[in-house]
């Protein structure tokens, strides 16, 4: 079989659901956010894997196992935006966002459906909320980001309709 390029399975947002502890994010120590962070870049891939081959990922077959490398594939979207497809099934995409020092999103609405977003590291503001890493916010249906802006960076999972696969692949 030959090498694809990764897509993680759909249930790598339960996987880190299990890796955060219930309590509040902001009651977490140090050693447990090291931790949550250790498991979640885990099932990313290891950082000392050869790059992939391809740079779109595939949807996996019966049985196949698709990975994606946590330093591969990413997309340049503006001087201090890059993003990453992990998964796409037609219905929902899973992807990361990593926002460089200074970085900012406009402002956009939640018209096509839910997006879910966990903080994997650094600190971020949303709609003037802080939110650092192992934090998680679901944006519904109709509701709209104003501000989405970090000034120390940060690496975000996303969960979106697959409607906005075409907003990541602008680059």
């Amino acid at each position: 079989m030959s090498e694809k390029q990764v897509v993680l399975p759909a249930a790598w947002v339960g996987l880190i659901a299990q890796c955060v502890p219930a309590a509040d994010a902001s009651e977490l120590s140090a050693q447990a956010q090291a931790s949550i962070k250790q498991k979640i870049m885990q099932r990313i891939g290891p950082a000392s894997a050869a790059p992939a081959t391809s740079t779109t990922p595939a949807s996996p077959t019966n049985g196949e196992v698709i990975s994606v490398m946590r330093d591969s594939a990413w997309i340049t979207l503006g001087k201090k935006l890059q993003v990453k497809l992990l998964h796409d099934d037609g219905i929902t995409i899973s992807w990361l966002l990593k926002m460089l020092p200074g970085g900012r999103l406009q402002p956009h609405e939640h018209a096509d459906g839910a997006e879910e977003c966990m903080v994997l590291e650094g600190e971020l503001s949303i709609n003037g909320v802080k939110f650092k890493g192992g934090d998680y916010q679901i944006a519904h249906p109709g509701s709209t980001h104003f501000e989405v802006a970090t000034e120390v960076g940060a690496l975000l999972f996303l969960k979106s309709p697959a409607s906005r696969k075409k907003d990541l692949m602008l680059a």
